[in-house]
């Protein structure tokens, strides 16, 4: 039997899948940068993982991949959380979409 990721392991987790939604469309809006912070912050994930992961982001590298096994912990609240970003800019666009496809996919959610 597997042992659950902890809470912080799942949130770091979350983060890095927020930022891979916020850019499946080549570009970051304002809101989602704010939305993004502000999920960070409620779900107490470390300033310095923060730091790492938006340090990528302002350089152009690339960005960490999510662990996919930890967000099968809870794919109900990783999903939640990309919809959450998805909406924060009013603007869903095409590619977001489809990732969110591909991400229900991954994570075994049906229906």
């Amino acid at each position: 039997m597997t042992t659950p990721p902890s809470p912080e392991s799942f949130h770091i987790e979350v983060v890095k899948l927020l930022l891979q939604v916020a850019t499946s469309d080549d570009r970051i809006t304002h809101e989602e940068i704010q939305h993004l912070v502000a999920a960070a912050r409620g779900m107490s994930v470390p300033l310095e993982e923060l730091a790492a992961m938006t340090r990528c982001l302002k350089n152009g590298e690339p960005l960490p991949a999510p662990n996919l096994g930890v967000l099968r912990a809870n794919p109900a609240a990783a999903i939640q959380a990309a919809r959450e970003l998805m909406a924060s800019d009013s603007h869903v666009q095409g590619e977001e979409i489809e990732m969110l496809r591909q991400l229900r996919e991954l994570l075994g959610v049906t229906g």
